[in-house]
């Protein structure tokens, strides 16, 4: 994604903030290379690295992880101040992420973070890596676009029924990774052991 950005946008000012910075996103032919950043070593936490980056007034920051109710608030923040942000949790489905993401705030702050949250939302995508019969590894992802439309479907309801609402969603569309990798093991491109990390057992065809 970042490379693409880069490719495609090559003027645009990327940070990110990693734990630990794994890849270098940038190359020698960049316009203008990404800045990455370390926790631990250049800042002393995601949310720190967050409150930083609004300064350097990036179009887009990368934040490794949200796990904590600071580094949520930081993004919330950052978003609010016209900033793109991308950032991952480690969850199932895009209806837990959002679950999840608002479950870091305290419940006397949930709604009014809530509805924040909504309104700067863009993509959720969950990504797994699948091992296929052919010995390489395939991406499956299942996702949601949070546009005006789901919008405003969430918005009558409680915040605590939107991770279902959105699930709901993706499995009536069949677009579940479960349903993918059922359509993979159907065409033989991966194995009942592979299958059986995805899918219940069940819900396989002999």
């Amino acid at each position: 994604l970042y490379r693409y950005i880069m490719d495609n946008f090559p003027d645009a000012k990327i940070v990110t903030y990693e734990d630990p910075v794994e890849y270098i996103l940038g190359n020698e032919n960049d316009l203008l290379p990404p800045h990455q950043a370390e926790i631990g070593r250049d800042v002393v936490s995601f949310a720190a690295g967050l409150r930083s980056a609004v300064r350097r007034n990036p179009e887009i920051i990368g934040v490794g992880e949200i796990r904590d109710n600071e580094t949520a608030d930081a993004a919330v923040q950052a978003g609010n101040t016209g900033h793109y942000c991308l950032s991952t949790m480690h969850t199932k489905s895009p209806g837990e992420t959002l679950a999840r993401l608002l479950g870091l705030f305290p419940p006397v702050i949930r709604d009014s973070m809530a509805w924040a949250v909504l309104s700067l939302l863009q993509f959720i995508l969950v990504q797994v890596l699948v091992r296929t019969n052919d010995g390489g590894r395939k991406a499956v992802r299942e996702y949601i676009v949070i546009n005006d439309e789901l919008r405003d479907n969430l918005s009558g309801m409680p915040h605590a029924e939107w991770g279902h609402h959105i699930d709901a969603i993706i499995r009536q569309e069949k677009r579940r990774i479960r349903d993918q990798i059922l359509e993979m093991y159907i065409r033989n491109e991966v194995d009942r052991r592979e299958a059986i990390l995805f899918i219940p057992p069940g819900e396989l065809r002999s």
